[in-house]
Parts: structure tokens; C-alpha cells; sequence
């Protein structure tokens, strides 16, 4: 018994070994590549070519006849029944000081007040995660809104600037923050996969954005989470999400209906995405 409690030790701790170590790597590597591809911009800008990706969903492209607006509003969701935490309490108390906007939280005895006749919910959103349902309302509340969403994480200033600079641009759809990290985007297989990471400072902060509503960008998010619900929604039903998607059997993974979507369509309309570093959030400590 005592050699077998030993073996399962050996293999156990050569496990988290393996896995550390892997980790390290990957470190490695996505440091290397921030340094590597920080001004690659500047070297040679990035044009987005559709045959390059016509083995990915952005070969799907959605119309949109309705018109887009930007009202002046920040958006934050909290999903849960279950009461803000400490920190997440003292960051909305932040935002509502700090934004420059009117802020709207949306809750599970809110939504209903946001959904709009003929666009209900995908059928699957109350099998999702938590985290997934916050992802998935804010794809909807920038389509059929518009304005600003960002995580309960506190603003480093004010975004009435940024706001004031998109409101008069109709040629922007979205703003944010770029990520100043190769490792801060979606990993994706592929072309798109790499040109995310060579482009990482073109692509914008997920946790904190402005949006114009009826926007192709905003559409064909839409169009892909639901495409991707419906593929998964038996089995969602049947292993529902928790809080994290930490339960067995739960078909999706962290990013497959935020960054894995949006990080793409953020290359593909490039020319209408604008980056403005004053919409930073504290992204340390939020929990």
C-alpha cells in the first residue's frame, strides 16, 4: 500500500511538473512575441483578406438595414442572484463616479427590460455559465442598443472624451483599449490564429468597449454566438454551465463566444475599430 501511496506520488507530482512546465513555455512565448510584433503596424499595416480566412465564419457576412445609434450609456452585468463581492461592489461604485456616463446595471430582474420584441434570448442562454451569459448579453445589448459595456472593473478615467471623439465619427463602430500583450487575445488555430497574435495591438479590450448598434460587426457576432449555441444547446441542457463552465460535460470552453468571435471580426473591420488607451480598466484585483 505504502509503495502504490508512493507511485501515485511520483506520478502526480510529475504531472504538475509537466504542467508548469508547459506553462512556462507558453509564457515564453507569447513575451517573445509581444516584443517580436509591438510595431509590426508601423512596418506594414494590416489589410484584411477574405479568401485568407474562407475556412473560418467570417466568410459569413450579415446586412444591416436598421439604424445604428451610440447613446450615451455605460453597461454592466452582473448575471448571478447572488449578491456583488466586495471588490466588485466598490469597482461599479468607481465606474458610476469615474465613467462620465450614465451606467446601466443589467440584472437577471433587469433584462427583461433591455430584450427587444422579436429578438429573444437564444433558448440556451439559461443553461450557460454565468460568465458566458454575461458574454453573450453583452454581444446583444451592443446589437440592438449600442453605447458602452465594461466588466465591474474600475475605469483609470473618464470616457467622455472617447465617447465625445466617436459620437462624431459615424465611420466608427467600435473603441477600446488595444492589448498590450500577445497572450490577451483569443488563441485560434490557423491563419486567423497567427495574424491575431502578429496583429495583437490591433485587436481591442474585451472587458471594456463602445459600441454603435446595427453594425455589421455587431450582427455577425450576434449571428455567430447563436450559430454556435444552437450546435451545442442539447448538450448545454444536459450539462449546464455553474458559475465558470466548471462542470463536467459542459460543451463550451472560456473564450468560445467572446474573444474566439470578437477578436476576428475585429481584424475583418479593422478600418471601422479606433483604439483609445484612456478607456484602460484595473484589471488587477476585481474578484
Amino acid at each position: 500500500m505504502g509503495a502504490m501511496n508512493a507511485a501515485r506520488r511520483v506520478k502526480h507530482l510529475a504531472f504538475v511538473a509537466g504542467k508548469r512546465a508547459r506553462r512556462g513555455l507558453r509564457k515564453v512565448k507569447f513575451d517573445a512575441a509581444t516584443i517580436a510584433f509591438r510595431d509590426v503596424e508601423k512596418v506594414r499595416a494590416f489589410t484584411y483578406r477574405p479568401a485568407r480566412y474562407d475556412d473560418t465564419f467570417l466568410t459569413r457576412t450579415v446586412v444591416v438595414n436598421e439604424p445604428s445609434e451610440l447613446p450615451p450609456r455605460a453597461f454592466v452585468i452582473w448575471t448571478g442572484d447572488n449578491p456583488l463581492t466586495e471588490n466588485r461592489a466598490r469597482n461599479l461604485d468607481v465606474i458610476r463616479s469615474r465613467i462620465g456616463l450614465p451606467v446601466e446595471l443589467v440584472t437577471p430582474s433587469t433584462i427583461g427590460d433591455w430584450l427587444v420584441d422579436g429578438e429573444p434570448l437564444h433558448p440556451a442562454y439559461e443553461h450557460l455559465s454565468l460568465i458566458h451569459r454575461s458574454d453573450y448579453l453583452r454581444g446583444y445589448l451592443m446589437h440592438h442598443h449600442g453605447g458602452a459595456y465594461l466588466d465591474i472593473k474600475a475605469p483609470l478615467h473618464s470616457w467622455a472624451g472617447p465617447y465625445e471623439d466617436m459620437l462624431s465619427d459615424p465611420d466608427v463602430w467600435a473603441m477600446s483599449f488595444s492589448a498590450s500583450h500577445a497572450n490577451w487575445p483569443a488563441k485560434l488555430r490557423g491563419r486567423i490564429g497567427r495574424d491575431i497574435i502578429v496583429r495583437y495591438r490591433m485587436i481591442f479590450g474585451n472587458s471594456g468597449f463602445m459600441m454603435r448598434s446595427h453594425t455589421s460587426l455587431t450582427a455577425e457576432w450576434m449571428a455567430e454566438m447563436d450559430r454556435r449555441l444552437d450546435d451545442a444547446q442539447e448538450e448545454l441542457a444536459r450539462h449546464p454551465g455553474g458559475v465558470f463552465g466548471e462542470g463536467p460535460g459542459y460543451p463550451l470552453s472560456w473564450n468560445d463566444l467572446l474573444a474566439r468571435v470578437l477578436d476576428p471580426l475585429n481584424l475583418k473591420y479593422l478600418p471601422h475599430v479606433r483604439f483609445d488607451e484612456r478607456m484602460m480598466l484595473d484589471l488587477q484585483n476585481y474578484r
